[in-house]
Formats: structure tokens, C-alpha cells, sequence
């Protein structure tokens, strides 16, 4: 793999981890939020098949800060549908506009940085 690269699965499953972390830490910590093991499951997964992605793509250092990015997109947007589930845990403003503010930042990158993707 070339390092002028953006690895679109990188971005997959970083999103998919930060997604099913919050998942898991809100299960853990918000009563409201019924049990199920299912968030536990996707985060082992996503996890495992990243880390031997990264092992593979060691060296694809043009795909780290998208993917953080996307790591952040799947942790607030999972906020920001928990506040819309369930109102009286508080506003979730904020979780929306950082969400906003990442996924446009992400699109921008994808649109006009480098023009190199791989699946």
C-alpha cells in the first residue's frame, strides 16, 4: 500500500469501535439503557479485524488522523442518539454539533486532500 493512501476500512472500523465503546460505557453507566451484549460483541470484532488491518497497513500513517476523527464521529453521534432516546438524561447539543463539526471536517479531508483511496 502506497503511503498517499486513505484507508476507507481503517475509517470503518474506527468509527465502528468508537460507536460501540460508547455503546458499552453507557450500557455500563446509564440506567436507563437497557442490557445487551451485543455493543460488547461489535467492539471485540471491530477491534480484533482493526488491529490485524493495522499490523497489514503498518506503515499508513496519512490514514491516522481521519480515523481518529471517525473514532469521535461513532462516540458523539452515539451520544447525541441516546440524548434524542431518552430526553431526560439532559440536552444533546453538544454531542450534535461536534458530530457536525468532525463528519464535516472528515468530508473534507476525504473531498480535497488527497484524492488516493483504499478499500
Amino acid at each position: 500500500m502506497s503511503q498517499n493512501t486513505i484507508s476507507l476500512k481503517w475509517l470503518a472500523y474506527t468509527f465502528l469501535i468508537g460507536l460501540s465503546a460508547n455503546a458499552c460505557f453507557s450500557i455500563l453507566t446509564i440506567t436507563l439503557v437497557p442490557f445487551s451484549p451485543f455493543p460488547f460483541l461489535t467492539l471485540f470484532f471491530a477491534v480484533n479485524h482493526f488491529y490485524g488491518l493495522y499490523i497489514k497497513e503498518a506503515h499508513n500513517e496519512i490514514s491516522v488522523r481521519p480515523a481518529w476523527g471517525a473514532f469521535f464521529i461513532g462516540i458523539f453521534s452515539y451520544s447525541a442518539f441516546l440524548g434524542a432516546q431518552y430526553p431526560e438524561l439532559g440536552s444533546n447539543f453538544i454531542s450534535i454539533t461536534l458530530t457536525l463539526i468532525l463528519s464535516i471536517w472528515l468530508m473534507y479531508k476525504l473531498m480535497f486532500g488527497d484524492k488516493h483511496y483504499s478499500a
